[in-house]
């Protein structure tokens, strides 16, 4: 049997193992002869083949060329893979900070309603003392316009929150 001292890259080291493995049976009479030529373009890769009891070396139909395929279909798998974990982790942690800044305006408003109300039942009990003041009732008025106003944007707030929520989750 020759043997070169540079075996192709080709073949793989299980494809190497499976064939040196089959060389050691005793059973099995093979020559197989190991080249350093690269490989062409309508190559094979081989396989053994238990034919009645007899391995023998046989064409799979998977050429060199197929494998070059597989592996850049891998690699660029592997690539858009890499590239939507890292979109989708900057879109949640910018969904999540919006939806911190959300939350803090929507306390914000919950302290300006609470400091609206107080000051409405001021106004309701100084009015009774003083229930002919125009003035009063226009700022009752007005407060509770505030109030409306605020309650309005609360809501809104609320399920802008609850969406963003949604599509984090």
């Amino acid at each position: 049997m020759r043997r070169f001292s540079k075996i192709s890259s080709v073949v793989s080291a299980t494809a190497l193992t499976a064939l040196l493995g089959t060389l050691a049976l005793p059973a099995s009479a093979m020559a197989v002869e190991l080249s350093s030529s690269s490989p062409s373009y309508g190559d094979q890769i081989s396989a053994i083949h238990n034919d009645f009891g007899k391995d023998v070396v046989i064409k799979s139909g998977i050429g060199v060329e197929d494998l070059k395929k597989m592996r850049d279909t891998v690699n660029d798998q592997s690539r858009q893979i890499e590239e939507l974990k890292r979109s989708s982790g900057s879109s949640s942690s910018s969904s999540g900070r919006e939806i911190d800044d959300l939350k803090s305006k929507v306390k914000e408003q919950d302290r300006q309603i609470d400091t609206l109300s107080r000051q409405v039942d001021d106004l309701k009990r100084n009015s009774g003392s003083s229930s002919s003041s125009s003035s009063n009732n226009s700022e009752i008025s007005s407060l509770k316009q505030k109030l409306n106003d605020q309650d309005r944007a609360m809501d809104q707030l609320k399920r802008t929150v609850e969406e963003l929520s949604r599509k984090v989750k």
